[in-house]
Formats: C-alpha cells, sequence, structure tokens
C-alpha cells in the first residue's frame, strides 16, 4: 500500500505534465493578448510632386527678398535632393485669416488645383490670434480663442481631404515674432494643433518656433521670416518626403 500511493500520484504528475507539454507545444495554452494594431504609416508624396500652397503672408513668402518663399525653397530643395518636382502653385493672400481660406476653398477654380497637387502646404491661423488677440496683450481666456482657432483649421483640412483625399497636408507651425513674452501660447499653440492631427497620418505640422530664437532670421519687418528663415522651413519639409 506503501508503494502504490506514492505510484499512483507519479503516474498522475506525469499525465499532467505530459498533457501540458503537449498543448504548449500545439499552442494550445494561455489566454490571447490583444496587442494594437501599429499606426498605419503613409510615406511622403511619390512620383512627381506637385506642390500648392495656401494661406497668409507667411505662406507667400512676405519679407523673403529673393521672392522665393516657403514654395520656391521647397521646390529648389527637393529638386537638389533629386526629386522630380514641378514648380509651386501658390494662391496664398497676405492678410489671410481661417474664414478667408475657408471661403477660397468654395472656388472651382481652387478645387481643381487642389486635385491636381500630392503635396499641399497651409501657412494659417496666426492673423486670427496677432491680429486681434495676441498682439497687443493676450485676451481672458487665450486657451478658449486658441481652440477655436483650431477648429476652423480642421474644418480647412476636411474640405481639402474632401477634395483631394490622397494629398500629404503640412500646417506650418507658429513662432513668436514678439520675443519671449508670448513664447508660451506659442509653445501651447504648437502642442495643441500636433495635438488635434497626431492621428492624421498623412498630415504633418512642421514646428518653426525654435528657427526663429535667432531673430536675425526675421526680415527687415521683424515679423516674418527672411530669406535664412524661410529656407529653414522649406527644408524642414523637405526633410518628411
Amino acid at each position: 500500500m506503501y508503494w502504490y500511493v506514492p505510484l499512483g500520484a507519479a503516474l498522475i504528475a506525469a499525465a499532467v505534465f505530459a498533457h501540458g507539454f503537449y498543448s504548449f507545444a500545439h499552442g494550445d495554452t494561455g489566454s490571447s493578448v490583444n496587442v494594437p494594431a501599429p499606426s498605419r504609416v503613409v510615406a511622403g508624396p511619390t512620383g512627381t510632386i506637385a506642390p500648392l500652397i495656401l494661406g497668409d503672408s507667411l505662406a507667400r513668402g512676405t519679407g523673403d527678398e529673393s521672392g522665393l518663399g516657403i514654395g520656391g525653397r521647397l521646390v529648389d530643395e527637393l529638386r537638389r535632393r533629386r526629386i522630380d518636382t514641378k514648380n509651386v502653385v501658390n494662391l496664398a493672400i497676405n492678410g489671410a485669416r481661417t474664414a478667408n481660406l475657408v471661403q477660397q476653398l468654395e472656388s472651382h477654380n481652387v478645387q481643381v488645383l487642389i486635385g491636381q497637387s500630392n503635396a499641399i502646404i497651409v501657412s494659417i491661423g496666426g492673423n486670427d490670434l496677432w491680429g486681434d488677440n495676441f498682439r497687443n496683450a493676450p485676451p481672458p481666456d487665450p486657451q478658449a480663442v486658441i481652440g477655436g482657432v483650431i477648429d476652423h483649421i480642421a474644418k480647412i483640412v476636411d474640405k481639402i481631404r474632401a477634395i483631394n483625399p490622397r494629398a500629404r497636408i503640412y500646417i506650418i507651425g507658429l513662432y513668436s515674432p514678439f520675443g519671449r513674452e508670448l513664447a508660451p501660447l506659442v509653445n501651447d499653440w504648437n502642442a495643441r494643433l500636433t495635438e488635434r492631427f497626431a492621428k492624421d497620418p498623412n498630415l504633418v505640422v512642421v514646428q518653426t518656433a525654435d528657427l526663429f530664437v535667432w531673430r536675425d532670421r526675421l526680415s527687415m519687418d521683424r515679423f516674418h521670416p527672411g530669406g535664412e528663415g524661410y529656407a529653414l522651413i522649406a527644408r524642414r519639409i523637405a526633410d518628411t518626403f
């Protein structure tokens, strides 16, 4: 009797072990683990680049003594990198605000040009902020103002997407032309803008605030970028291709 009990226990243990090993070998054990699929990453535009620029005076290139602005310098930079690129189409308007760009997107001719582009650069929102709210002093509720303007930009992105769902969109972030006093608000704007479009794999927020810590990169008007500033913005866009 003393031998049967331990022998029986050993046989049972061996059977359990054998069953467990068999299940393990066939992948039948354990519970499933849900690993989220990685976010879809869309490469930059392929084939011949057809750039289009929309927005305000920064998009227009105001302050660049060469007249090239972001668009012309981006074309030069891409061609220097041996990327086949068409001449830029620039529809930007000095002083434009988000409401002006929304209205411009209703034009049939503008929609045709958007449909023919695969790289759309947008600079908008600065005049909404600097024009009324932040130039002299911050408004009582700057967060509400920032949020409202970003909502308008999201509406612009939606309109562009409806016209051309495949084009890569580049939104130019803000910098502070007024020194360090407004830098925290500019940083908050850029962070919220980036967060708003973080789930869009075919949209890039191009940060510029760090480029203009050196105020000698501003133009003679001390507001818009100078030639070097525009060249650095264009290079930053080109790095995403």
